[in-house]
């Protein structure tokens, strides 16, 4: 492993998602592998082994935070010279084999566990055995450090296999936090993004009225999940018009699992505004590929259309338009060339755009990884993602693929949503919904 080297900035995105860990929010996203039963418990020795013997050299897993006053970000990665895999691998403590509503609250627990600021900013909770014989590993992983992206491409270095496929090569380095020549050319990338005609309208138009999903955050989390069949998304989207995309299916039958939720709550079932992630990462990882490069989208989700398909129908022209405005690119550049503005001005935007009258939920969609894989060459069977909830936001959505199934993790407060098992439900209800209305067998 490389010495203490010369620190890398936190680049000033990654600090202002540090910045909103505060209270009873945790910045962190978790990924939630189910490993196929055996005869045996999963070997954690046996996983500690195999996972220090791959983070030979993976600096960015092996960094920590150190205070850094002469830098924007006050703070910068510096290789932590006392990593040891034992303080980032443990067993979550729980009382015989775990059922699905246990492993729901261990994966709330997790979520709201703490990480040590002194250490690199994720761990892994192997909850041992299952009711069913399976195993489940709860990868934690700060949000500051990395993205959906950048941990789905960090699986096959460190935790799992793909068969077939060593393991991938070393993690390039973070590129320096913006400096010198980024402010050379903010004012380009400022004008290049304000002059996407209808941005501001299209994207940052608030919201009049909050949702039931908005209220004050407490310390309190519960967790739900549902799963789909990746081919059937996309024959479905495709029914409804050849450019329909997985993606906009996903917000559709969400939408319509909210009109159910809503409806059963007695709530009116008015549009949502949801806050759609869009990954800004180059192609490949061979740029960089730790620390955060997203953008998002804003996109009003159909919620009081009773239709499935003009649901689908109203998504698919939402992303569509912003898809050709290229939005998300425009907000990528803004964005960047604000990180350069007085702290006042980067608090006072940052309280306007992630406030709840701006959005009333996130939902993202990550691809994971291409084909099967194994963990200690344990097959895979189930990968999920649960995302913290933003301040003022009850709920978060997240999804990821694998083997041909798209594994939606949701997370609420408990107060806000307490029955988040019923609006998880609806999740595949609509989509059989959807089916049935297109005669789709």
């Amino acid at each position: 492993m490389t010495g203490s080297g010369t620190p890398t900035p936190l680049r000033m995105e990654d600090a202002r998602i540090l910045a909103l860990e505060s209270g009873p929010i945790r910045g962190h996203t978790l990924k939630v592998l189910t490993v196929e039963a055996t005869d045996s418990e999963l070997p954690v020795a046996e996983l500690r082994a195999q996972m220090a013997e791959r983070l030979q050299n993976q600096r960015p897993w092996t960094e920590r935070l150190v205070p850094t006053p002469n830098l924007p970000s006050k703070l910068a990665w510096q290789e932590d010279t006392e990593f040891d895999i034992g303080r980032h691998v443990h067993v979550w403590p729980t009382e015989g084999p775990v059922d699905s509503g246990a492993l729901a609250r261990c994966i709330s627990d997790i979520m709201m566990a703490p990480l040590d600021r002194s250490r690199p900013l994720w761990r892994i909770d192997v909850i041992p055995r299952l009711g069913d014989g399976r195993s489940a590993l709860v990868w934690k992983v700060h949000h500051c450090m990395a993205d959906g992206l950048t941990i789905m491409r960090a699986g096959p270095r460190f935790l799992w296999t793909e068969p077939g496929r060593t393991a991938s090569e070393p993690e390039p380095r973070r590129r320096s936090a913006p400096g010198g020549p980024a402010q050379v050319t903010a004012g380009a990338r400022l004008a290049r993004a304000l002059g996407y005609r209808g941005l501001m309208t299209r994207e940052f138009s608030r919201v009049w009225g909050l949702s039931p999903l908005a209220g004050e955050v407490g310390p309190d989390r519960i967790a739900a999940s549902a799963q789909c069949r990746l081919d059937e998304l996309r024959a479905l989207g495709k029914a409804v018009a050849p450019a329909v995309t997985i993606n906009d299916v996903l917000l559709a039958v969400v939408a319509g699992a909210l009109r159910r939720w809503l409806e059963a709550r007695g709530a009116p079932t008015k549009s949502m505004k949801v806050q759609v992630p869009v990954s800004m990462q180059p192609k490949g990882g061979a740029d960089d590929s730790a620390g955060n490069r997203d953008s998002f989208l804003f996109v009003r989700l159909p919620v009081a259309e009773s239709d499935p398909v003009a649901r689908v129908r109203a998504v698919a022209r939402a992303t569509g338009l912003r898809k050709n405005r290229h939005d998300a690119r425009a907000i990528y550049a803004l964005r960047e060339s604000l990180s350069l503005a007085p702290s006042w001005v980067r608090h006072n935007l940052q309280h306007v755009v992630e406030g709840p009258h701006e959005y009333s939920l996130n939902i993202s969609n990550v691809p994971g990884p291409r084909g099967p894989i194994q963990v200690l060459d344990r097959h895979v069977e189930a990968l999920y993602s649960f995302a913290e909830v933003a301040p003022s936001h009850g709920l978060r959505i997240a999804a990821v693929s694998l083997e041909g199934w798209l594994f939606i993790g949701l997370m609420a407060d408990r107060r806000l949503v307490p029955d988040l098992d019923r609006l998880a439900d609806g999740i595949p209800a609509e989509v059989a919904e959807l089916r049935t209305r297109l005669g789709a067998g």
